[in-house]
């Protein structure tokens, strides 16, 4: 797709915002997932740097390994019973476009908004996806959609800001509309008891943590039905240690956990269904 129809706003999506690259006040990059943050996350995945880091991650290791084996065939399997030629879906904070291009395969159209046009640089999306640098949270557009789908944004977005865009999400949904999300550390697992340690030990560098029922009362909260939910990723991530052994563990794992039965608190990752009330 080419650049300049990347940063093109949609006329039914817009006026909106563009938040240009910054650093922050000490020359460094904002902090990724469960760290303080010296600006708002919007800002975080503007520089390139940052843009790369994050595509490697879905390259090699663990998360690459989780979304192969685990988290797409999930999402197919919520998707692909909602979809249809004449359905649309939004994805938010779609960065560089994993989620929309599977959306892509079961929806006639899916328009991708994100406010870092370096992750839509880095987006490759076929031609039934429309990427688009646009904060909908500051948007006055009333364009609708069947289905909207938003992962890895929740768990790392502040609390003000998870509030205005999953009200955002509502105001874009149609009657009875779907979103589907994800929340990428869920506080019962081992790693998310260790962040809450953590947490504890060094405040000022706080590791962001949710539980199912803590993400399901915020839904609720802004107006959503949560209907059906899923835990995944049992085996705890170990960073960016060994990323070839878990390549070859997660799924294995994942389905040993599964047919014991393992409960879902022990599970790191958790994904949310829920309906436009």
């Amino acid at each position: 797709m080419a650049h300049d129809a990347i940063i093109q706003m949609h006329e039914d999506l817009a006026p909106a915002k563009w938040l240009a690259s910054r650093r922050s006040a000490h020359g460094t990059h904002p902090m990724l997932n469960g760290d303080t943050y010296s600006e708002s996350y919007r800002a975080s995945h503007q520089p390139a740097d940052i843009v790369a880091d994050y595509v490697s991650t879905f390259e090699v290791g663990y998360c690459s390994a989780l979304w192969r084996n685990v988290e797409r065939p999930l999402l197919e399997n919520i998707l692909r019973p909602l979809g249809g030629p004449e359905r649309t879906s939004l994805d938010f904070a779609c960065g560089t476009g994993r989620i929309a291009k599977v959306a892509a395969l079961f929806f006639g159209s899916v328009v991708g908004v994100d406010v870092s046009e370096a992750m839509l640089f880095a987006a490759s999306v076929p031609d039934n996806v429309m990427l688009r640098c646009i904060d909908i949270t500051n948007a006055t557009g009333q364009q609708t959609f069947d289905v909207v789908t938003a992962f890895r944004f929740f768990l790392n977005a502040e609390d003000a800001l998870r509030r205005d865009a999953l009200r955002a999400i509502y105001r874009h949904l149609r009657k009875s509309g779907i979103l589907v999300c994800n929340i990428q550390l869920n506080a019962t697992s081992p790693i998310g008891l260790v962040s809450r340690v953590l947490n504890r030990a060094y405040p000022r560098r706080p590791r962001n943590t949710l539980t199912l029922d803590q993400f399901s009362r915020m839904l609720s909260d802004e107006g959503f039905e949560v209907i059906e939910s899923t835990y995944y990723g049992y085996l705890p991530r170990p960073g960016r240690f060994l990323p070839r052994l878990c390549e070859v563990l997660v799924g294995p794992f994942e389905k040993i956990c599964r047919s014991l039965k393992v409960s879902g608190f022990f599970a790191e990752h958790f994904l949310v269904v829920s309906r436009k009330a």
